[in-house]
């Protein structure tokens, strides 16, 4: 039963990153195509491929886990009424591979923090969502139960930019810039 469970969880979750990724794909695609010659050197354009200049393979796959732990979190924002523990253990073993590519305790310790609270943030939503439509309807349970998923969301962008931030800020070429700037 739980290889089932298992299985039906790796599907979901593949059929949504799939979707996800086109979507991603498909906006970058448009956002980061020339329509003039002379729109070569656009500035967001040399932001975005600026992101991954000079950074080691341990970075980029730490970056890369950050980004598939954010598409799993907006996931399980989704698909919230099917919480099982394999979902807990989906997020520290993010934390860890995250932990062990950044190379940092600090980042490890406040990764796996973090994905103790979205969990337990995620099962509180739950629970108010299951009250609401089994015992009774009440309008400030679901204003707070709104306001939760709205947190949940908010906190799991910002773990992702703040990891991703973190990551790229310790590169050779980053600090070597903010040495000059000073």
């Amino acid at each position: 039963m739980l290889i089932r469970n298992l299985i039906n969880i790796i599907f979901k979750l593949s059929i949504f990153f799939a979707i996800f990724v086109l979507v991603g794909y498909f906006f970058f695609r448009i956002v980061l195509k020339t329509k003039k010659e002379k729109e070569k050197n656009s500035s967001f354009k040399q932001k975005i491929y600026g992101l991954f200049m000079e950074l080691d393979n341990f970075s980029i796959l730490a970056i890369s886990v950050t980004f598939i732990r954010f598409i799993f979190l907006v996931y399980l924002f989704c698909n919230r009424s099917d919480l099982l523990d394999i979902h807990l253990y989906t997020l520290l073993l993010f934390s860890i591979l995250f932990g062990v590519f950044s190379k940092s305790v600090k980042n490890f310790i406040i990764d796996m923090c973090s994905s103790f609270a979205l969990y337990f943030a995620f099962y509180s939503s739950k629970l108010l969502s299951n009250y609401l439509i089994e015992i009774r309807f009440i309008w400030y349970i679901w204003l707070g139960n709104l306001l939760l998923l709205l947190f949940i969301l908010l906190y799991a962008f910002y773990f992702c930019i703040r990891n991703m931030n973190d990551v790229v800020s310790r590169t050779k070429y980053v600090r070597r810039i903010r040495n000059e700037e000073r």
